[in-house]
């Protein structure tokens, strides 16, 4: 099974790296997002305010590790899945000798080597420009990039739930907007979640978004314990489950569907 899934991310990994003029305007895109911030930010400092405690350095450090993270929670398979849907592609996705989450959990694996190698290359080229913290240590590393790996999960499952909204409408671009409304507000994107009103940040605190980008940055720069960080992979964990169930429930219901309206 292992190998059949790492075939499908390297042959989808291959096709998204082939249009390497398209990485290039990614990065570049990512670029400029950065440094609207950054200038953005310098003004507000200049001016003698200050947000949550945090230095110039360490805000524009945070900017830059968004923009780089951010095509890992933002690209995503439900687009395809919805166009599979709406064209009876998924009669055939269902007749593969693999199953239809390990398909899609292939091909968004090579979806993420694709998105990994722009934003590293992001990270890079913009940390040379404008400087960055490192981490607060090497333990400290590790653990954002456990972190990062299991919101990679959360994000998969979250987006098979949002592609199987297709089964029920005609077009998901909707839901797909609202998707990316979601990570962008409650995963720190927009701005740190210490800024949010407090019922947003209640409401960030219970769901898993937040520990997509906010909380491996706080990680990153030495702001949370031990214990928090062990609360914090078991929230992961607890969240896969529940996605995971949500979209099992969501597919099976479904395909109970196209067999009885296929005969």
């Amino acid at each position: 099974m292992i190998n059949k899934i790492w075939s499908i991310a390297k042959q989808n990994a291959k096709e998204g790296l082939y249009y390497r003029f398209d990485l290039l305007l990614y990065i570049f895109n990512f670029m400029i997002e950065i440094t609207v911030y950054i200038f953005i930010w310098l003004a507000i400092y200049n001016n003698g305010d200050q947000i949550l405690n945090m230095s110039f350095e360490e805000v524009t450090t945070y900017y830059i590790l968004v923009i780089s993270l951010s095509p890992i929670i933002n690209w995503g398979i439900n687009e395809m899945m919805g166009e599979s849907i709406r064209e009876g592609e998924i009669l055939r996705e269902l007749l593969n000798p693999i199953s239809y989450f390990n398909y899609y959990f292939g091909i968004r694996i090579g979806e993420l080597i694709e998105s990994a190698i722009v934003g590293i290359l992001t990270f890079i080229i913009c940390s040379l420009l404008f400087g960055i913290l490192l981490p607060a240590g090497m333990t400290n590393f590790l653990l954002f990039v456990m972190v990062i790996v299991l919101a990679v999960v959360i994000v998969y499952f979250f987006e098979l739930i949002i592609g199987m909204t297709a089964f029920y409408t005609n077009s998901i671009w909707g839901v797909e907007i609202f998707k990316r409304a979601i990570l962008s507000i409650f995963s720190g994107m927009i701005a740190p979640i210490g800024l949010f009103p407090e019922f947003l940040q209640k409401i960030a605190n219970i769901l898993p978004f937040k520990d997509c980008i906010y909380t491996p940055i706080s990680i990153y720069f030495g702001e949370l314990n031990n214990l928090e960080i062990v609360q914090v992979l078991f929230k992961q964990c607890i969240w896969i489950f529940v996605f995971y169930i949500i979209a099992k429930v969501l597919f099976n219901k479904a395909i109970k569907n196209i067999t009885v309206n296929g005969g």
